[in-house]
């Protein structure tokens, strides 16, 4: 099992036609789903400051805080922030990913793909693989002076993303081209919602704001 996962671990990073391709065969939604939630909380664990700002030996925070709170606290409470960062990657993180996975695999059907909502939550959830460079850089920051995890953020960031294109053409079957323009869809369409929702209140409500405020004077 080890060795299996270290092999979709090498190809998802340097082979990942071969890699997406026997992922989406062999592991389903679930596979995706653990994947994910591993990789956000280390990642979150290794780029999380830990370290307060402190005057005497006590945090530096609002004077109002400090008369409400006692300074033993919120020293308490700085400790259980991780504990805080795992339960919301455990408890939101699940319904993030399966709703990204859900709105796909329907934008998906509607341009004709005929993939499996199972395989394409698998190869989604592998892909965010690459974000362990966030974790690397996190850590590495702690003992350099460099700002080294925005640059891993930035790479991690476009490597992960050109992944999920890449396993939503795998699993559906698409060209690159309509693998990109699915995988945007729904972010173009609440662009579009958006820009038509400010048209509608500059051509309909402000006219109507200005009668009434005529009606006023």
């Amino acid at each position: 099992m080890f060795k299996n996962f270290l092999d979709d671990f090498y190809d998802i990073l340097f082979n990942y036609r071969k890699g997406l391709k026997r992922i989406a065969e062999e592991k389903n939604i679930w596979h995706g789903l653990i994947v994910y939630l591993v990789v956000t909380v280390i990642v979150s664990l290794a780029t999380l400051e830990m370290t307060p700002a402190t005057v005497n030996g006590n945090i530096m925070l609002p004077p109002e805080i400090h008369m409400v709170i006692p300074p033993h606290a919120l020293e308490a409470v700085w400790r259980l922030i991780p504990l805080f960062t795992i339960l919301l990657q455990v408890v939101f993180g699940p319904l993030y990913f399966l709703l990204l996975v859900g709105i796909l695999h329907f934008v998906s059907a509607l341009f004709g793909g005929n993939g499996r909502a199972s395989s394409l939550g698998a190869v989604m959830g592998y892909a965010y693989i690459p974000y362990l460079l966030v974790a690397v850089g996190g850590l590495l920051d702690r003992y350099t002076p460099f700002n080294i995890a925005a640059i891993l953020t930035l790479g991690a960031f476009f490597w992960s993303l050109w992944l999920r294109i890449a396993g939503l053409k795998q699993v559906n079957d698409f060209s690159w081209g309509r693998a990109t323009l699915v995988y945007f869809m729904p972010l173009i369409t609440l662009v579009f919602a958006f820009i038509l929702f400010i048209l509608l209140v500059i051509v309909f409500f402000i006219p109507l704001l200005l009668q009434v405020w005529e009606g006023f004077i």
